[in-house]
């Protein structure tokens, strides 16, 4: 993959170092995908996907509640219709196809410029092993999609900035088969990944207008023009609904883990820390820095400044950053990664480091992500206590009710995809889960056996007693139980003794 056989023995070794480690990569993916628990993401994806309601009532009651263009609902629903009910299994058959289509991308553009393949090599390496791949990677939701899209089309930003002539349909139909339509992924799959997608579509048109490569920018602004006017009709069609649900705009964002502008450094610096040993190529391969090298890096940087500085405008006015649509900040971080790596792609010492620290990376990050993540964490705790005391009730709520919005319209909207995790948890791990409704107060007595109150989604920073959980969710008849907390990685449990 990184370029000519005839090239020396270390060039030869960067691509066996490169090929193992992407083989190892994309199993430790597979492995977080199957094994990670569920989320709230996961089950708003199974809310939005359930076509036993009918299509036509599912797209004009649930898709149309999204806060994201439903592409990713219709392929979810697709997999419903199929049998596909696993979010596990749903995950990785939504994500590996797109990983073989950014390998395939890849791959493609090489061939056409087979000097700046060690570069494409390398980026690959780097996007599919960094924090945010894994993480994107093991939720069953578009945000892998995103990325994947997202990173072929940097592949095209390095090509229009290399390639010596214009598009030729006998030489370039393949890559604009894989360029255009991800781009216009890019832009629509996700609102916040429309502004990164946008960006670099359009510095990529400048730079090819620049370089008079006036077929690639005909391409790429037709398909932006498309992709834009999808994404208008898409909020046009969704936005009555979002005036109707988000009287309060925090929502599930407010109970998020980290700020915006700790998600914006866990991105940036996480990405870079991921593997440092790319950038050691910067220095290394010093002589070897060319002039698009530089161009290159410009435009990579100039469009993450702008991203940056534009989402923290707009997360300012209203709360809008999170891990999921701010991903592609790790993508073109990776971009200038590569191109300092690429100078190290004949050093056979240093690509057996780089290769050997992205398997560290990913298998680190997959096993964080991995078994016993989720809320599976609480489901299997709570098991355990039925398994050894059966007549233990078990009591649930959604992880609003200790939030200061609790009685709002955007509570009330995920109410529903709550109860859903609950029951489908509770199901899967031999016990049943009472949904507390909101206007419907529930009473509960411990007797021989324990009652326990299950919350997910609460921020661990959050600070409660248990009186003051079981009061804020609805649940009495345990005033003079013996009351002990039990956090977990994403909520809560309550368990009252006699």
């Amino acid at each position: 993959m990184m370029g000519d056989m005839k090239a020396g023995g270390g060039r030869r070794a960067g691509d066996a170092a490169v090929a193992v480690a992407l083989a190892i990569i994309v199993t430790a993916l597979a492995a977080a995908a199957l094994l990670g628990g569920p989320t709230l993401d996961d089950h708003w994806t199974i809310y939005l996907s359930d076509s036993t309601r009918g299509l036509a009532k599912l797209v004009e009651e649930r898709w149309i509640l999204d806060i994201r263009p439903p592409v990713f609902d219709a392929w979810a629903t697709l997999l419903h219709m199929v049998g596909i009910d696993s979010i596990p299994l749903a995950r990785l058959i939504s994500s590996l196809p797109a990983v073989v289509l950014l390998v395939l991308a890849v791959r493609a553009f090489s061939r056409r410029l087979p000097d700046e393949a060690p570069f494409f090599a390398i980026f690959l390496l780097l996007v599919l092993s960094t924090p945010a791949a894994v993480r994107a990677f093991g939720v069953y939701r578009g945000d892998f999609w995103q990325l994947a899209a997202f990173a072929i089309q940097i592949l095209l930003v390095r090509h229009v900035l290399f390639v010596q002539k214009d598009y030729r349909r006998k030489t370039d139909a393949v890559l604009a088969l894989f360029a255009l339509p991800a781009t216009f992924a890019a832009i629509t799959i996700d609102y916040g990944g429309a502004l990164f997608g946008g960006i670099v579509a359009m510095a990529t048109i400048l730079a090819a207008i620049a370089r008079g490569l006036r077929r690639w920018a005909r391409s790429l602004l037709i398909t932006v023009a498309l992709a834009v006017a999808t994404v208008i009709a898409m909020i046009s069609w969704q936005a009555g609904a979002w005036a109707a649900n988000f009287d309060l705009y925090q929502n599930w964002i407010e109970m998020s883990y980290g700020s915006a502008g700790a998600i914006l450094a866990a991105l940036l610096f996480g990405t870079i820390l991921h593997n440092p040993i790319a950038l050691a190529g910067g220095y290394l391969g010093r002589e070897q820095w060319s002039r698009g090298d530089t161009g290159f890096a410009i435009i990579i940087g100039a469009a993450l400044v702008a991203a940056l500085v534009a989402i923290m405008q707009i997360d300012a006015q209203r709360r809008l950053i999170t891990f999921s649509n701010s991903s592609d900040v790790a993508v073109l971080v990776t971009a200038l990664m590569a191109t300092a790596g690429a100078k190290i792609a004949d050093r056979r010492m240093w690509m057996n480091a780089l290769a050997g620290v992205a398997i560290l990376s990913v298998t680190v990050s997959a096993t964080v992500n991995g078994s016993g993540s989720g809320w599976q964490s609480g489901a299997k705790r709570i098991s355990r206590i039925v398994a050894a005391c059966p007549q233990t009730q078990v009591f649930a709520v959604s992880g609003w009710r200790l939030d200061d919005g609790s009685a709002s319209r955007a509570a009330r909207r995920e109410e529903p995809v709550f109860t859903l995790g609950y029951k489908r948890l509770a199901r899967s791990y031999g016990f049943t889960a009472i949904v507390i409704p909101r206007d419907r107060p529930a009473t509960a007595a411990p007797g021989r056996c324990p009652v326990l109150l299950w919350i997910e989604r609460v921020p661990s920073k959050k600070r409660v007693k248990p009186a003051q959980v079981l009061k804020a969710a609805g649940l009495g008849g345990l005033e003079k139980a013996r009351l002990s907390l039990i956090r977990g990685e994403n909520g809560l449990i309550v368990r009252a003794d006699r």
